[in-house]
């Protein structure tokens, strides 16, 4: 039972992967740099944007941190991927749907900058 457990997890994971991926093939709406650390930047992030959508979640991966919203169905409508450099991070925002409503999250994206 608790193997079961661990393969529902891995396919719900793998999932999440494969729907963030295929959010990066469109055009960022937003690119910048900070000073802050990523760390730090991303957990401003995701304060901002937990009060926009509860399923706002931080993503550790090899070589970033990303602050993802899902839908539903566990597909990404927004992504910011935040690469450490030697001073601070450089940030870039995708977006499922570029429109106006949503202007929420790239704000808080800059206003944590």
């Amino acid at each position: 039972m608790k193997r079961a457990g661990s393969v529902a997890v891995a396919v719900v994971l793998l999932a999440g992967c494969a729907s963030t991926g295929d959010i990066t093939h469109n055009k960022p709406t937003f690119q910048a740099s900070t000073t802050k650390l990523d760390s730090v930047y991303a957990a401003c992030v995701h304060t901002r944007w937990v009060a926009i959508s509860p399923t706002a979640r931080i993503l550790e991966t090899p070589t970033s941190l990303q602050v993802v919203v899902s839908n539903a169905t566990m597909h990404v409508e927004e992504l910011l991927v935040i690469h450490s450099k030697a001073v601070g991070a450089d940030v870039v925002l995708y977006e499922h749907l570029q429109v106006l409503a949503l202007r929420g999250y790239r704000d808080a994206a800059k206003a944590c900058l």
